[in-house]
């Protein structure tokens, strides 16, 4: 064995057992889940196994979620026992090492070994995989699939030998994918681009068109269960594309985004307990009147207000979705209009040490690739474009950055490798 071979390996190895130590120190407990993500994942998973009539019948705590992840959960509890949440974290630990050694694979066919190398190690200690694979979250299973998809479909564009193989796996996950996550499926008109870009215009169409086709055939099976069990086209989960009439999601949406959806000011929000003029003025006069924290009185004190233009809604999105660290205190763009905290000293440091150091580096490999006229430029950044649009439209937040992180840390070791290697040039 190659003494290169080895060193992966004993990574790989020592990345794995660091998994598995975050998750028997810091595990989540059923005492520890929040909000309704780990409850309703573990809701489906119980009623994959306990209910008999589950296909047709979706009346079970967690019906609204996509099937892949509580499949995933549902055969560990089959095998190690109900609510048995170590192993779960245990196969996403797994998991969550599979795709470093992904991560090293695909820098490793774009750049060079030592960019892979450094690719590798950056993910093996990469703080938010880390911490995912300890938590009763998709997220874990979304960015494995994420970075395998866009590998394969590398492969399949580029590489001549197994085409027909490398093009199954490219759609078989991503079909895995967008039912683990339907919003997903917003990308697939952008990969038109990649097959235009690396092969003759025509050829290009032809096969885009047939991983659309074949995409499409193979999100019918689900279709049709959700047909029966909602009596009404739903595609994939009801919190995605949703077409019954009266009861389904983009109905309620329409009801409550009525006179919202506007290019103008917006002077409403669902938030009952977002302050008005009448008590900020209080507020500002030394009064407390809803006992709000220390942090939003002096938001309120400086006439810090949600944004409310369109324009201005979606910038905090881009903001929410990129932003490696938070030391200002603000509200939710109306007409939410939540009052958000500053992010801790210890998140605050993860991100900043993890994530945020890549990213003047990422910003020098991409002008570097660009100046070279090297086309690998786009398809390594033509995802974190869409990923940004998708949630700008809809939701931003820093975890949903997640899945497409690798391309920041693949670019950005390759930043930081051109870099070392100028100025150790100079000298």
């Amino acid at each position: 064995m190659e003494k290169k071979t080895k060193l992966i390996l004993f990574l790989l190895l020592f990345f794995f057992l660091l998994r598995v130590g975050v998750v028997i120190i810091a595990g989540q407990k059923a005492s520890d889940f929040t909000g309704d993500d780990c409850v309703s994942y573990n809701g489906f998973a119980t009623a994959i196994l306990q209910n008999s009539d589950w296909l047709i019948n979706p009346d079970f705590i967690g019906d609204y979620r996509p099937p892949v992840y509580p499949v995933f959960i549902a055969i560990i509890y089959a095998i190690f026992g109900m609510n048995n949440f170590l192993a779960v974290y245990i196969f996403q630990a797994i998991i969550s090492t599979l795709t470093c050694f992904y991560i090293y694979q695909f820098a490793k066919k774009i750049f060079n070994d030592k960019v892979a190398l450094l690719s590798l190690i950056w993910s093996g200690l990469y703080i938010s995989y880390l911490l995912y694979a300890s938590m009763l979250l998709r997220e874990t299973l979304i960015i494995f699939f994420v970075i395998v998809f866009f590998y394969y479909l590398y492969l399949f564009l580029t590489d001549e030998t197994k085409k027909t193989k490398n093009f199954y796996l490219t759609v078989i996950f991503y079909s895995l994918l967008i039912h683990t996550d339907p919003r997903y499926l917003f990308y697939l008109p952008f990969f038109i681009i990649f097959f235009i870009g690396y092969q003759q215009a025509w050829q290009g169409i032809k096969r885009y068109s047939i991983f659309l086709v074949i995409t499409l055939l193979l999100i019918v099976p689900w279709a049709i269960r959700n047909y029966i069990a909602y009596d009404g086209i739903v595609i994939i989960n009801t919190r995605g594309i949703d077409l019954r009439e009266k009861t389904g999601r983009n109905h309620k949406m329409a009801v409550y985004k009525s006179g919202v959806l506007n290019f103008g000011i917006i002077n409403s929000t669902e938030n009952k307990g977002y302050p008005s003029e009448e008590e900020r003025k209080l507020i500002k006069a030394g009064l407390n009147p809803n006992n709000r924290s220390e942090g939003e009185l002096i938001a309120i004190r400086n006439d810090v207000y949600p944004a409310s233009t369109y324009l201005g809604r979606k910038a905090y999105m881009a903001i929410e979705l990129w932003k490696p660290f938070d030391f200002t205190r603000s509200y939710r763009p109306f007409p939410d209009a939540r009052y958000n905290r500053i992010w801790s000293i210890k998140h605050n440091l993860s991100s900043i040490i993890s994530y945020g150091i890549l990213l003047p580096f990422m910003i020098l490999g991409i002008y570097a690739l660009v100046k070279k006229k090297d086309r690998v430029w786009y398809f390594l950044t033509l995802p974190l474009v869409v990923h940004t649009l998708l949630h700008m439209l809809e939701h931003g937040r820093n975890r949903y950055r997640m899945p497409v992180d690798f391309f920041i840390i693949i670019l950005g070791c390759y930043g930081m490798i051109m870099a070392y290697d100028l100025i150790r040039s100079r000298k």
